[in-house]
């Protein structure tokens, strides 16, 4: 799995691993933890959450085509 954490700054940080999960606050919405196992490159130590602009997965042609059919 490919995730790509993109900064307020533009700045994106691709991260490979096995798994990623994150919690948010139930009432600010913000994360206050996350779990990203088997990380093989860019190890992500620290964030503050107000500096994210979003987290996404990278979809592949290929994992694309698996997923539906």
């Amino acid at each position: 799995m490919r995730i790509i954490v993109r900064f307020k700054s533009g700045f994106e940080l691709p991260i490979t691993c096995e798994s990623f999960s994150l919690t948010k606050h139930p009432i600010s919405d913000e994360i206050f933890e996350y779990n990203i196992k088997g990380i093989t490159d860019n190890k992500l130590i620290f964030f503050r959450s107000v500096d994210i602009e979003c987290i996404f997965q990278e979809v592949t042609a290929e994992r694309s085509e698996d997923a539906y059919g």
